[in-house]
């Protein structure tokens, strides 16, 4: 039997809500803990820089891949035991890390660890969405954005001082307890959601053809610039990506229960709020890339101080996330949405005029600017698309606003180092004068986008508290 608090919403909901949020905080943790460990395992293993950042990103390029793979089997399956699942090989993965003996052995391990992350993210939204009824899921999907930028914050601090203490091979056994208690917790609280119609004419081939597209393209992007982009290894990558996506598409057209129903593309909130979303990702991620190499190279700040500064964005996201979902629930997405992208364009115009001497109130309120606006804007966001489609279809549809999370972050370091090199070239150390002129380029073009994320998102059809389930 429930019990109901005084609002009227189950307690047994926030109790599911908690039961998720402790995966979700052990995977976000973990993509950003590793980063603490680099220097030394490029110094115990004795790696190149190329070969050291498949640590990091074979994680990031697995995730996306397989994403939507997993969401459409979940909707599929057993909600529960899939992402009991993904629990389980995430905590055995990382005991493996935890172990491994050599180099190549922890980047294999990386990418099974990946898999459980996937299959944990690919839940955690349509979980909450079955629990939350329409109307109440803009504050938990606000609170799973906080819980999102506290794992990243949390990460790298977490990792130095477990790496201090007892080693690299700590931030990986760290996910073991975690993972023992939310297996345990998942099996006493969790019940069974949505098992649908098995795996019975699922879409192997489209899996498999969206698995290859998506992986060349995020290598292609990712390692286009030390690849360089007109090389045949660039071109062939190019190549084999574009035949993959050109066979994707043609057989989800084709195929009875295809991956990706691409009509859900033709839904209008479906569809822009999924553009919008991944515009908002390659924004948020100019300043991450451009900002420390600012306050190093031109301002000339020490790096216990720059760690400080850079926190501002994070900080703010956390507080704001949870008030976007809450003005979703009280008034509609609308607000939140078009304000929150509205505060992203004027981060972007305040990082724009950021001058060569770093006024530091400026940096840090062009900061706060970005996460306040992205807090207003990610869940209510979420909630559209969400909402747009059967409650059926969340679990692919909480998927691939992970993919184009994940794929935003990356064509964002991409478009952001090539806008900047565009402006001063190849150079390890920039003259003031110089990295200035790339800096507004970079900015300029995040100006652009915000603009463009705004317009879009105003001209969305307004969503009402109760918007409706748009039929497939």
């Amino acid at each position: 039997m429930e019990i109901v608090t005084t609002n009227g919403i189950s307690a047994y909901r926030w109790l599911v809500f908690v039961t998720v949020v402790i995966g979700t905080f052990m995977v976000n943790v973990d993509s950003s803990i590793v980063n603490v460990a680099l220097p030394i395992l490029q110094l115990q293993y004795r790696v190149t820089a190329g070969v050291l950042q498949w640590v990091v990103t074979g994680y990031l390029l697995m995730i996306t891949a397989i994403l939507p793979m997993l969401g459409s089997l979940s909707d599929r399956l057993d909600r529960k035991k899939m992402f009991i699942t993904g629990i389980l090989v995430f905590t055995i993965a990382s005991a493996l890390c935890a172990v491994s003996p050599d180099f190549y052995g922890l980047v294999v391990f990386r990418f099974i660890q990946a898999i459980g992350g996937a299959l944990i993210q690919a839940n955690v939204m349509s979980i909450v969405s079955f629990t939350f009824p329409e109307g109440q899921r803009g504050r938990p999907l606000g609170l799973i954005g906080s819980v999102v930028a506290i794992g990243t914050i949390v990460g790298p601090a977490l990792g130095g001082i477990l790496i201090a203490a007892m080693g690299w091979r700590s931030i990986f056994w760290v996910n073991v307890p975690f993972g023992i208690l939310s297996v345990i917790l998942s099996v006493i609280i969790l019940k069974p959601i949505s098992k649908g119609i098995g795996i019975r004419e699922f879409d192997w081939w489209g899996s498999g053809w969206f698995f290859v597209a998506t992986m060349t393209l995020m290598v292609l992007i990712s390692n286009g610039g030390s690849f360089g982009w007109t090389s045949l290894t660039s071109i062939l990558l190019l190549l084999v990506s574009t035949v993959s996506w050109v066979a994707f598409i043609r057989r989800e057209w084709r195929h009875l229960h295809p991956l990706i129903e691409l009509s859900m593309f033709r839904l209008p909130q479906f569809s822009v709020g999924n553009v919008v979303g991944y515009l908002s990702y390659v924004v948020m991620m100019f300043p991450a890339l451009i900002l420390p190499l600012y306050l190093h190279q031109v301002v000339h700040m020490p790096v216990s101080q720059m760690g400080l500064i850079l926190m501002a964005q994070s900080i703010v996201m956390v507080l704001f996330a949870p008030i976007g979902g809450w003005f979703s629930d009280k008034i509609g997405p609308y607000f939140p949405t078009v304000s929150g992208m509205i505060l992203v364009t004027l981060a972007m115009l305040t990082m724009y005029f950021m001058g060569q001497y770093g006024n530091y109130l400026m940096i840090i309120g062009g900061q706060a600017l970005l996460g306040a606006g992205l807090g207003l804007f990610t869940s209510p966001n979420n909630v559209v698309v969400l909402e747009s489609v059967p409650i059926q279809k969340t679990g692919l549809t909480g998927s691939l606003i992970a993919t184009i999370r994940n794929f935003g972050r990356v064509t964002g370091v991409a478009i952001a180092m090539l806008l900047f090199q565009l402006a001063v070239g190849n150079l390890v150390h920039y003259p003031a004068t110089d990295f200035i002129h790339g800096l507004h380029l970079v900015f300029g073009g995040g100006i652009a986008l915000g603009v463009v994320g705004t317009v879009m998102v105003s001209l969305r059809k307004r969503v009402v508290q109760k918007p409706k389930v748009a039929p497939l």
